[in-house]
């Protein structure tokens, strides 16, 4: 799958982009801060071709945190499709 395709796949999955109040990436994970967790597609992320696991993690602030697992060298790229496809900066 190509990453700006994964990107608006992962975006629908997360409940849009009005349901994201942080995204940012690691070595090998995009991490995404939601406004309602409930909206979040479990199934249909881990489904994706290209993500490996999807975990929930509870912040210091005790919000929970979204770590999509996509693998190293993949975070990044992903990262930056998303951007684009959510016309962040």
């Amino acid at each position: 799958m190509e990453k700006h395709e994964l990107a608006a796949s992962v975006l629908a999955a997360f409940g849009g982009a009005e349901n994201l109040i942080k995204l940012r990436y690691c070595a090998s994970r995009i991490r995404a801060e939601l406004r309602d967790g409930s909206r979040l597609d479990r199934p249909g992320m881990e489904a994706l071709d290209g993500v490996k696991a999807l975990l929930e993690v509870e912040t210091s602030r005790h919000t929970p945190e979204f770590q999509l697992v996509v693998g190293p060298g993949n975070a990044r790229p992903l990262y930056q499709a998303l951007i684009a496809v959510t016309g962040e900066k």
